[in-house]
């Protein structure tokens, strides 16, 4: 899993994942390509959760599926 953050401010983004604990890595702004992230995944809004596999397919859309999923994969 990785949190893509949308914040305009980098210091922003990094206090609040290391405030909520994110075992996950962070992937700011400005390293993420829009066109390759958010487009194809219909990004509306934040917080938006989804897991995708390593080719990129959507398994689970929805922050409780999507964490539930995670944590099953890590057993």
């Amino acid at each position: 899993m990785i949190h893509v953050s949308l914040d305009q401010e980098s210091d922003a983004a990094l206090t609040w994942a290391k405030s909520f604990k994110q075992p996950w890595p962070i992937m700011l702004q400005e390293d993420t390509d829009e066109d390759a992230l958010v487009t194809p995944y219909n990004v509306r809004g934040v917080p938006t959760y989804i897991l995708v596999d390593r080719n990129g397919k959507e398994i689970v859309r929805g922050k409780a599926a999507a964490l539930a999923a995670a944590k099953k994969d890590e057993a």
